[in-house]
């Protein structure tokens, strides 16, 4: 009887822990669009890389946007105008999607970039919700427009904006 008492117990100890890892290194599908402004040489021709985080937990970083791209072959991101959607996997965030770092690197023909607004879905994946951010940008991401950055950082936890 002890011994199966201990058994018992420590199988419940292992399906705890097992759960908890699994829970932890779960991975989502992620789905991105990013809404280009439609001024003057808003496109660029730069590369782009995108950090999100939750307010605690992973944070899903790519390098190459564009190689999440989900838009037609030969489509040209990025370019004036464009409403670009990107999908990918990633560690699951454990709650919604808030904080986000946009980077361009500044190469290219048309290093210059004006940035509308990024938005960020982590689709539902098991006892997780499907949880949205929208991230209002607005700015140049280019050394020679104000602000004069490649990067905009955007925070936002617990304030959750409807998409459009």
């Amino acid at each position: 009887m002890k011994l199966t008492m201990k058994l018992s117990i420590a199988l419940a100890c292992f399906l705890f822990f097992l759960a908890a890892a699994t829970t932890a290194s779960a991975q989502c599908t992620f789905e991105i669009l990013v809404k280009t402004d439609g001024r003057r040489n808003a496109g660029t021709d730069a590369r782009v890389s995108l950090q999100v985080r939750a307010a605690s937990g992973p944070t899903l970083t790519i390098t190459n946007l564009d190689s999440w791209g989900q838009m037609a072959a030969g489509h040209d991101y990025f370019e004036k105008g464009n409403l670009d959607r990107f999908r990918g996997t990633g560690a699951c965030m454990p709650s919604e999607p808030c904080n986000m770092v946009l980077t361009s690197d500044g190469s290219g023909n048309k290093p210059g970039w004006y940035v509308s607004y990024v938005m960020v879905t982590q689709l539902g994946q098991g006892s997780l919700p499907s949880m949205t951010h929208r991230w209002a940008v607005d700015q140049w991401l280019a050394i020679d427009e104000a602000p004069h950055m490649l990067t905009a950082e955007r925070r936002g936890c617990g304030i959750g904006v409807a998409a459009p």
